[in-house]
C-alpha cells in the first residue's frame, strides 16, 4: 500500500522526483500513497488528493511545454 516508490532528488536511490514523476520513464506520474515511506493511523487520503492535484498541475504545465 505504501512505500513501493521512494520519492526522492536521487534515481540512484528513489523512483519518484519531487513532482511524483518517474525518474526513469518521464511520462510516468505515481500518484497514490506509494510515494510515502510508511502510514500512520491517520488516514492518508487528502494528503494523497493534494500531491495528486500538485503533480496534475506540474504534469500540465510540461504537456503544455512539450516536455511530457
Amino acid at each position: 500500500e505504501v512505500g513501493t516508490c521512494r520519492m526522492g532528488d536521487n534515481p540512484k536511490t528513489s523512483v519518484l522526483n519531487q513532482w511524483n514523476q518517474s525518474h526513469d520513464i518521464k511520462n510516468i506520474f505515481v500518484v497514490d500513497g506509494a510515494a510515502f515511506v510508511t502510514c500512520g493511523w491517520q488516514n492518508p487520503t487528502m494528503t494523497i488528493v493534494s500531491l495528486s492535484m500538485r503533480a496534475s498541475e506540474y504534469l500540465a504545465e510540461q504537456m503544455r511545454l512539450g516536455n511530457v
